[in-house]
């Protein structure tokens, strides 16, 4: 299995792989631009698209349908929408987002129906809703939405069905809602 990095725009803008036999890391100050990356279909390991800073979006990943390890989001301070997300149906590891301080919906995870282990929402300052979960309806492992400290509620994660973990939602500094898991 290999491991695939990708530290400059310049290295984004040379790929023309369309899957991954690996892991990816897309990480480095000065990438802006994912649109290079739109012949990409599948990652067999882990996705990691981490410290970012010029990133607004994750557009040019759309063709992406799945991620057979982790799919991590960090640290990507202008990162707004991860719309470019939008045909991922599941993953086999974990779904991590944390601290991306501008991001304020994941609306671009809409067709995702299950997580294989653990899906951890973390300190993600501007985000106001989750209703881009609204299809999930499995988490293979704990399910942790802490320290958003805009999101007011948790509505979109009424069709989960199935959590093979613990649950722990956390710290919200308005009043919230956890009717939504209902099931």
């Amino acid at each position: 299995m290999k491991t695939i990095k990708l530290w400059t725009q310049e290295e984004v803008n040379a790929f023309t792989e369309t899957s991954i036999e690996g892991d990816l890391i897309i990480q480095g100050s000065y990438i802006n631009d994912l649109s290079p990356l739109s012949a990409l279909t599948s990652v067999d390991g882990d996705l990691n698209i981490r410290d970012n800073v010029s990133l607004t979006n994750l557009n040019g990943l759309s063709n992406l349908t799945t991620v057979g390890g982790n799919l991590e989001i960090l640290y990507n301070d202008a990162l707004t929408n991860i719309e470019g997300l939008r045909n991922i149906t599941s993953m086999g590891g974990d779904l991590v987002i944390t601290v991306n301080a501008s991001l304020t919906n994941l609306n671009g995870l809409r067709k995702l129906t299950s997580v294989g282990e653990n899906l951890s929402i973390h300190r993600n300052t501007a985000l106001t809703n989750i209703e881009g979960l609204s299809n999930l309806t499995t988490v293979g492992g704990n399910l942790e939405i802490m320290y958003n400290d805009a999101l007011p509620n948790i509505n979109g994660l009424s069709n989960i069905i199935s959590v093979g973990g613990d649950l722990f939602i956390r710290h919200f500094t308005t009043h919230t809602s956890i009717d939504s898991l209902s099931n």
